[in-house]
């Protein structure tokens, strides 16, 4: 007897395994750590023989699913208020269309790929076990993965065999792989019922949740009660669905769940979404592999998200001219496309995939639901990664048409888009340099004729003259080099043969750099080989920034600089715009240069106003660095800016890597403290528009808040005024002071008569302690031992390990500033610290109490949210003694500081605001009960979030 011949591995029919997730980065299979809490959908990618790819572009396979990913995994709060669909960490796609592969049925020629696998599952739907082509591999292949606490689903015929993988799945797993099923308009015929569903000896009801979505009335009614004699639990609903062929199965659960269901609307992928935790979607390949040392199996994973946007050319590169006479133009596919323009140059994109070889227009298949100008600009996003915001669509301008691109059976509706930036500073001419490693570069017309085919170049002449007429009647600027096709020409056979140059009339604007494209002129001007002093090298010009409150003695402490310091050349820089108060004879007799400049704020491109510059002050510290004449610079800041900002402006790095920081360095920040008025500004209820101090409109600061991030940012804080108080006085400002910032030298004085050395050279300033900025906070964390309660003062750090209903501590937080019990005997005056809020459990939340004010804002994630692969090098180490399962780092961490404190009522208050036990356990319900009790800072924070995640990247700069 012969021995029957055994399947080789490498045939092996399997499946293909796609994995998106919503996250920092993407799916990571962990060692053989379960993969928890995932949806994983069965399903087929093939097409019917009337359904099979045409010649144009196509997406990858999973495209298709990318726009419902998004919408399951990346929901943001106020979906999942509306929401009955369960909260899912990954969504698995089980892509059965490989699995024709190795097949005797794949063999033949009469039958399409999607005719092999509907015999393959029929073969499933008459028989009661899992045959070893098709069923058998599959189960394989999903009890390799580790699946834990899964959600499966599948619709139509896929039901079947996703019904017998459950029974194998459970009879060896006791149900820990799934926990529940979706069926969607299952096609169960009677055998497989009988076989299947039907016990045979045992009349034992499975506890796993069935959720069956039927077409009609009559398959329910036919097949509901044998279900459910095996899965007694789960929902039942007749949903129709016409155009089942072109619905997936997942939308239509999601518009089921969602409780938003649509019969025809899909959802689309927008591959610049972020929800407003900054997460965004990812795709990952996943295969299981044996090691070939360990003889254990592995889950491999790749991340492909690149592969969501690219096309896959299904025709010959070129047809010759002759063949797009046969092309019937009324069935083939219709594109919208953008010629995207900046001054006399345009842009042509090129794949970095070898989808396609040289330079092509950028254009997409149009969705219904988006206009014209929107699919325009989303093929310029998709084929550049550019912003959507850095192009703009041209008034008055039409579109023309592009037939038969590079040979391909499309027609392309050609939009003309401007560039919304300038281009970089340097001679226009460098922007005709190409970059291979980029998607995109810019060409003269006479260089894209060079790149295009004929056809396309027929388009683009006729464009060229659109748009030069629209130059010459001022519809368009201009300007950067002129209008695209001034120097257009005609050819002959592919040369050059005549011009039309002079058909533009108006004369293009002269280009000049702007001030931000080159901000640090000065500096790149310096020779640095000059600045060297005594033998110590490299000098760069020490700064020291005074801030503090209109009248606080800011210009006394600086005449007082300028009195008693000889030898010494300093330049002074004044912001504020008030009057100089120093008289003239110190200004000559010590030679000090003094500017005065108003305040300008300029942004840079990403918008977001944490990474706003002073541009004025940038420019003038560069200019006297540059002279190198100046041993010292004092900068008077205005009354009402924060100390962070400006010191930031000493980081900044232009394109070539020049920093301001290269030629001066702050040396000292010294805030001036008017010691008479400081506990009842403190106290004070006004915001700076009651003073009319406020920066612009929206400038909506406290008095108070900005008192204390005056001090609390400080090196120095010099205690002024201290002649019109008493020691007792006195004494509390110093206690609260040092209270707020224990870091900070604390020296008394009148009139502003303080040593020199101690703010001037004093070196205290460091940028990376100064990020870290909350140094109070890290006194308590790890181990500072508090001084004796002097004059009532005293502060504590209140902790707990659960977070706080927003409604009961944002009632317990007017009751502190109002003073109502149990905060009627203790005197809050100052709290700052980090909150875990159950509405936003993801997000830190940022505390601070402020004389009469409070804020409750949202910072960054956990550190806990983020997958450790993306975790600097060291965070694990220092956050340690703050990490703590199964929550990592969130906690509550707040200081609070004030007179007489009745620290253990206070910290009672607090606890009654956290969830209990009992209600930890329902943490897929915290922001739904949240919402329903009235959350006080749910419309804030989830605008805040959304619009902290439109465009821009920030570090995670964490406790």
């Amino acid at each position: 007897m012969s021995r029957k011949a055994r399947l080789n591995k490498s045939e092996w029919c399997l499946p293909l395994l796609y994995v998106f997730t919503g996250d920092y980065g993407p799916f990571k299979a962990r060692d053989e750590a379960p993969i928890d809490g995932t949806l994983v959908l069965l399903t087929s990618t093939l097409k019917d023989n009337d359904d099979r790819k045409k010649e144009g572009d196509f997406n990858h396979s999973m495209y298709r699913y990318a726009g419902l990913a998004q919408k399951i995994l990346l929901k943001d709060y106020e979906d999942e208020r509306h929401s009955r669909l369960d909260s899912h960490q990954n969504l698995l796609i089980v892509d059965v269309a490989a699995m024709v592969k190795g097949t005797d049925a794949d063999q033949s020629d009469e039958k399409s790929p999607a005719d092999i696998l509907r015999s393959l599952i029929e073969g499933e739907m008459n028989s009661s076990s899992l045959m070893k082509g098709f069923g058998k591999p599959l189960l394989r292949i999903i009890q390799r993965l580790h699946l834990h606490n899964a959600t499966f689903v599948a619709e139509g015929s896929m039901c079947c065999v996703l019904l017998k993988l459950c029974n194998e799945l459970l009879g060896v797993s006791s149900g820990s792989v799934i926990s529940q099923l979706y069926l969607i308009h299952p096609i169960l015929p009677a055998k497989f019922v009988n076989n299947v569903l039907v016990p045979g000896s045992s009349n034992s009801k499975l506890e796993l949740p069935l959720h069956l979505i039927f077409q009609d009335e009559k398959t329910r009614a036919k097949r509901l009660s044998m279900i459910r004699h095996t899965f007694p639990k789960g929902l039942t609903e007749v949903i129709p669905f016409e155009g089942a062929a072109c619905k997936l199965g997942l939308n239509f659960l999601l518009s089921i769940m969602s409780n938003n269901y649509s019969n025809d609307e899909d959802v689309v992928y927008d591959p610049e979404y972020y929800n407003c935790l900054g997460k965004s979607l990812f795709l990952s390949s996943l295969s299981v592999e044996m090691n070939k040392y360990t003889k254990q199996y592995e889950r491999i994973t790749e991340d492909i998200t690149a592969d969501l946007l690219i096309k896959v050319n299904c025709i010959p590169s070129k047809m010759e001219p002759s063949d797009v006479t046969a092309i019937d133009w009324m069935t083939c596919e219709r594109h919208i496309g953008a010629l995207v323009l900046r001054g006399n140059r345009c842009v042509l994109v090129r794949s970095l995939t070898g989808q396609w070889s040289g330079m092509r227009i950028p254009s997409v298949l149009p969705n219904a639901s988006e206009s014209a100008i929107d699919t325009a600009i989303r093929s310029v996003v998709e084929f550049t990664g550019v912003d959507a915001s850095e192009v703009m669509p041209i008034k008055m301008l039409s579109p023309v048409t592009v037939f038969a691109p590079n040979g391909r059976n499309i027609v392309i509706e050609l939009h003309p888009l401007y560039a919304s930036s300038p281009p970089p500073d340097g001679p226009l001419e460098d922007q005709d340099m190409e970059d291979e490693d980029s998607p995109y570069d810019w060409y003269l017309f006479e260089n894209a004729a060079k790149k295009l085919d004929e056809r396309s170049m027929a388009a683009m002449r006729t464009m060229s003259a659109a748009l030069i007429e629209a130059a010459n009647v001022g519809v368009l600027p201009s300007k950067w080099g002129g209008v695209f096709g001034q120097e257009a020409a005609v050819t002959d056979m592919g040369t050059i043969i005549a011009s039309n140059r002079n058909q533009l009339s108006v004369k293009p604007e002269d280009w000049e750099p702007t001030l931000q494209a080159d901000i640090l002129q000065e500096v790149r001007k310096i020779d640095f080989s000059h600045l060297a002093r005594k033998g110590s090298g490299h000098f760069k010009l020490p700064v020291t920034l005074l801030s503090g409150f209109l009248g606080a003695g800011k210009t006394t402490l600086m005449t007082h600089i300028l009195t008693n310091y000889n030898n010494l050349k300093i330049a002074i820089l004044v912001n504020d715009m008030g009057v100089i108060n120093i008289d003239a004879a110190l200004l000559k007799k010590h030679s000090v240069s003094i500017t005065q400049k108003e305040e300008h704020m300029v942004e840079l491109s990403n918008g977001c106003i944490c990474c706003t510059l002073r541009e004025d002050l940038l420019v003038e510290v560069a200019k006297i660095a540059a002279q190198n004449t100046f041993d010292y610079l004092l900068i008077e800041s205005t009354g009402v800016s924060e100390p962070m900002p400006v010191a930031e402006t000493f980081t900044f790095e232009d394109s070539t890597g020049l920093r301001l920081g290269d030629v001066a360095k702050i040396d000292t920040l010294v805030t001036v403290v008017d010691g008479s008025r400081f506990l009842s500004e403190l106290d004070c209820i006004q915001t700076l528009r009651d003073r009319d101090w406020h920066a612009d409109s929206e400038d909506q600061r406290t008095i108070s808040h900005l008192l204390c991030d005056q001090v609390e940012f400080a090196n120095v804080v010099v205690l002024n005024k201290c002649d019109l108080i008493n020691n007792d006085e006195t004494n509390r400002v110093k206690r609260l002071i040092q209270q707020m910032n224990p870091t900070a030298r604390l020296i008394e004085s009148s009139y502003c008569k303080v040593p020199l050395d101690q703010v001037l050279g004093t070196g205290l300033f460091s940028m990376s302690e100064a990020e870290k900025h909350d140094g109070w906070l890290e006194d308590g964390r790890f181990g500072h031992t508090p001084e004796t309660i002097e004059y009532g003062i005293s502060s504590f750090i209140y902790r707990a390990r659960k977070p706080f209903w927003p409604h009961k501590i944002n009632l317990a937080l007017e009751d502190m500033l109002n003073q109502a019990p149990p905060y009627d005997k203790s005197i809050i005056l100052r709290s700052k610290g980090i909150v875990w809020l159950a509405s936003f459990p993801d997000v830190q939340g940022h505390l601070s109490v402020a004389g009469h004010h409070f804020s409750v804002s949202p910072g960054d994630p956990w550190w806990a949210e983020i997958d450790r692969e993306y975790w600097p090098e060291g965070l694990e180490t220092a956050l340690k003694p703050l990490w703590k399962e199964p929550y990592g780092d969130k906690q509550q961490e707040i200081v609070i500081i004030g007179q007489n404190l009745d620290i253990e009522r206070i910290t009672e208050c607090l606890d009654a605001c956290l969830l209990q036990d009992e209600d930890l356990k329902k943490e897929a319900f915290w922001n739904k009960i949240s919402l329903d009790e009235g959350d006080p800072f749910y419309q804030d924070w989830y605008h805040a979030l959304t619009s902290a995640t439109n465009g821009h990247d920030h570090d995670h700069n964490h406790h």
